[in-house]
């Protein structure tokens, strides 16, 4: 029986990833025993296994198996090693690449697209939000609302090594929530579900099968680690991303609040929250309609929260906007049977549905809602470029304010490199975290082939690129993903 059972997740598995395509890297794997030297005598076991998983990350591989009591992935490695190593290891990497360039020829190198990612662990990190019913924040800081339901992209890298989606339910003929977030870790499917408070399922699966016990750290085969916390999720991607997984209630239905973090050098990320390249440009993008980009206009405060709120042509202009938004914009992410990770889909279904019946804003709240949602903001601490968002489901939902607080937290590099501990005690060697509870190693997925490649999602028209294309004027489309992104 156990064996049927262990086939059955296995079949499962392998019918999830039915849009996975292998897409061998253009370079051979490379080896420098300095490099491996270095990273050994930095920690001999950590110092190891980080060597190898920096390989199999580059060549699209599989991961090596990971040490005992290791909760950290293999870029959170390198932001823990001290610079003076890492500056020593990047310059023999560079000498690898001129060996590497001198002796083959081509556009891409394994010690390019190595020293990439080595350089990338240096970077700060920019954050992205998808959070209440739902409010939008790119990783350049563009702030928007998006009230459809169904299936969605919310972010991914070119090479889709990293990929969230989110499942969007209609709670009203208005409003939408999160009800339940899908990612690719590298190649480990992680899949949260919300459902309502009455619901007694699991709320999370790994590659198919529930996770038993929730309220601990997760080890992936493929990289992945999901921290637990004070009933928040910290997942991590060995190729440095972080999302902060929470969920709160409305009602009977609880819905999830997403922060998501990418390093700030790396400007390859598609999806509703933007492609991370520092500007504001995210919903630029060509109004069929129109026959021109669309641009939005600023709002004002007294647009947003005073008496002009209500005026004919300030509520014109703000539901134009969000008509474009849901339609044309949200269009190029929505995802259908094909390409979504989802095991309960919401691809096929009517517009009625799809769409809200009405496009909200703070016109319809009266003055003293506005206020009252205003005072609870502030008192909770939420920042300024939050304050829409919370006075919105606060008078139209009922959402008591709450601050978005950054759960992301850099290792602290040091000259003197010490792992935390994990044990059944509670990690009594590791001060920042305070954790009670063991770290559970999830068994190893079905990996195919070289790589992990998911389809992206394409609109019901033809389209000349791989993946949907959000971009400012200027800007020329990618014709194809770039094979270890780094």
């Amino acid at each position: 029986m156990k064996y049927f059972t262990l086939l059955l997740a296995q079949i499962f598995a392998f019918t999830m990833w039915a849009n996975i395509q292998s897409e061998p890297v253009s370079y051979e794997r490379k080896d420098s025993d300095h490099i491996k030297e270095i990273m050994t005598a930095w920690d001999s076991n950590k110092g190891e296994y980080l060597y190898e998983s920096m390989a199999a990350l580059i060549m699209k591989g599989q991961q090596p198996e990971r040490p005992q009591g290791l909760n950290q992935t293999s870029f959170e490695l390198l932001q823990m090693m001290d610079e003076q190593r890492i500056n020593r290891i990047d310059h023999i990497a560079a000498s690898e690449l001129e060996n590497e360039k001198n002796s083959s020829r081509g556009d891409q190198y394994y010690w390019e697209e190595w020293r990439n990612y080595l350089q990338s662990s240096k970077c700060k990190m920019n954050r992205g939000k998808s959070s209440g019913d739902p409010h939008m924040t790119t990783f350049d800081g563009e702030n928007y609302d998006f009230q459809n339901a169904g299936d969605y992209l919310l972010a991914a890298s070119d090479d889709n090594s990293f990929y969230v989606q989110t499942q969007q339910h209609r709670v009203k003929s208005n409003i939408a929530l999160n009800g339940a977030v899908v990612m690719n870790i590298n190649g480990d499917v992680l899949e949260f579900k919300a459902g309502n408070k009455s619901d007694e399922q699991k709320m999370i699966f790994v590659n198919g099968e529930e996770i038993q016990t929730e309220k601990t750290d997760l080890a992936l085969p493929q990289g992945g680690i999901v921290n637990y916390e004070k009933g928040k999720y910290m997942v991590k991607w060995p190729t440095g991303e972080q999302m902060s997984v929470s969920m709160r209630g409305w009602g009977d239905k609880r819905l999830y609040d997403l922060l998501v973090y990418v390093p700030s050098c790396n400007t390859n990320y598609y999806g509703l929250l933007g492609n991370n390249d520092g500007v504001k440009n995210d919903l630029i993008v060509f109004d069929s309609d129109l026959d021109e980009d669309f641009e939005r206009t600023v709002n004002s405060n007294d647009d947003l929260f005073g008496p002009g709120r209500r005026t004919p042509n300030v509520i014109s202009r703000q539901e134009r906007e969000l008509f474009f938004i849901t339609r044309t914009f949200g269009g190029q992410f929505q995802l259908d049977s094909t390409t979504t990770l989802f095991t309960d889909r919401m691809t096929d279904i009517p517009d009625d549905i799809r769409y809200p019946s009405e496009l909200l804003t703070l016109a319809t709240l009266e003055d003293e809602q506005i206020e009252e949602g205003l005072r609870k903001a502030r008192e909770a601490g939420v920042a300024e470029e939050d304050l829409f968002g919370a006075v919105y489901d606060y008078g139209h939902v009922g959402l008591e304010p709450i601050a978005y607080n950054d759960n992301f937290t850099a290792p602290k590099r040091s000259n003197k490199y010490k792992e935390p501990a994990i044990n059944n005690e509670g990690n009594k060697g590791n001060s920042n975290t305070n954790k009670t509870t063991p770290q559970v190693r999830v068994r190893p997925s079905i990996f195919i082939g070289t790589g992990v490649q998911i389809t992206p999602p394409r609109q019901n028209r033809p389209v000349t690129s791989p993946r949907p294309v959000t971009r400012g004027s200027g800007t020329p489309p990618r014709t194809a993903p770039t094979p270890g992104r780094r």
